[in-house]
């Protein structure tokens, strides 16, 4: 077992039986993401190529749902920091996925972008697992925001973009946030 992977059976990063839809889809996808990154780590050639590319179109499609559905619903309940804070980091991972889709798996640097990636996007799931997630389940509880109907339009859309990719091999147009846009702020 990697140094990610055995998180998920900790603290914040468990899922609990009372976890809204919403927290439970969305833990359950870090799971995922730090189990890829942890055999990334430890596989070479092109299995490390598949892994990479399995993990870009997972985490284009976490990141599409999180900024097009979770959080327009949690910035007026939270605040904008925490989500804008959120959609930087976003923009971090897009654009490390961009340069890694660029590359065949031979370039001495592959290896080293994909480690960068699991440790920006690791450290950035488990801020959401540990900060986000916890405000955003305390609104929950106060009757502040629905979690478990954002959970049901996060999994919806979520089966529309893997359809999407199954269809074409690629994404549609998205409503998530532009990395553009954060030059601009």
């Amino acid at each position: 077992m990697g140094k990610y992977e055995p998180r998920n059976d900790r603290g914040h990063h468990r899922i609990r039986s009372d976890d809204p839809i919403a927290l439970t889809l969305l833990k359950q996808e870090h799971h995922v993401f730090r189990s890829l990154f942890d055999k990334a780590e430890e596989a070479s050639g092109r299995t490390r190529t598949a892994i990479a590319r399995e993990l870009c179109m997972r985490l284009s499609i976490h990141m599409t749902i999180e900024e097009e559905i979770l959080y327009p619903a949690l910035a007026p309940v939270i605040g904008e920091d925490e989500v804008n804070e959120g959609i930087v980091e976003h923009a971090s991972g897009k654009a490390l996925c961009a340069e890694i889709e660029q590359l065949d798996g031979d370039e001495p640097l592959f290896a080293s972008k994909i480690h960068v990636l699991g440790e920006e996007t690791v450290h950035h799931i488990d801020e959401e697992d540990e900060d986000l997630f916890e405000d955003a389940l305390a609104a929950h509880a106060a009757g502040k925001l629905d979690l478990d109907a954002i959970g049901e339009r996060l999994r919806s859309r979520q089966a529309e973009l893997y359809d999407e990719i199954a269809e074409t091999g690629e994404m549609g147009r998205t409503r998530e946030a532009q990395a553009e846009e954060i030059d601009r702020v």
